[in-house]
């Protein structure tokens, strides 16, 4: 972990712009030495191929890249069976979703809606997508075991998640997992 000053204020940082910034035992006087993660360069716009060739046998379009997570015990603790979406998603993911499908997400009922999600083999995964009321935040759960079982998912597994429609309108969501 490495302090910057910005705007007067001390900050810890271990990455920034995609750079994993360590401080080198080599290097004296504080220098940092920058080391390049290319899993975080040029976030990908669009699914990687075999996953974009899946959206597109099911007829999905308007793939939206909603952004990466490392993923945590609790993402795959078989007995929460849910995955917490990043509060910084929380906005861009209701942004995309219709004026029904949103009142039914943050309904006080915990209704969520149903969605189906597309693992990066292109199996399809039914899954209840809602908010929970007492973090604020959006989860996938009701079927996310099984995603994980199937992928064999472990802590510290990067997933990126992508939103897209079918032509019924339906909301539908593709991950990648880049195993750590």
């Amino acid at each position: 972990m490495t302090t910057i000053r910005l705007f007067g204020n001390d900050i810890k940082v271990i990455r920034l712009f995609g750079i994993q910034i360590s401080p080198s035992p080599a290097l004296k006087n504080n220098n940092m030495q920058l080391q390049r993660d290319d899993r975080f360069m040029n976030m990908p716009d669009s699914p990687p191929p075999s996953l974009r060739l899946a959206i597109q046998s099911v007829q999905g379009s308007r793939s939206l890249y909603m952004g990466w997570k490392y993923l945590e015990n609790s993402d795959i603790n078989i007995n929460l069976s849910r995955f917490l979406i990043p509060a910084e998603w929380c906005g861009k993911l209701l942004h995309h979703m219709t004026e029904s499908e949103s009142q039914k997400i943050q309904s006080e009922d915990d209704r969520g809606i149903n969605v189906s999600v597309m693992d990066p083999r292109g199996n399809s995964h039914d899954m209840k997508f809602t908010e929970w009321k007492s973090l604020k935040r959006l989860v996938f759960n009701r079927g996310w075991n099984k995603l994980v079982e199937n992928n064999q998912l472990q802590k510290g597994n990067l997933l990126h998640l992508w939103h897209f429609r079918t032509p019924d309108n339906k909301p539908c969501f593709a991950v990648n997992i880049i195993r750590s």
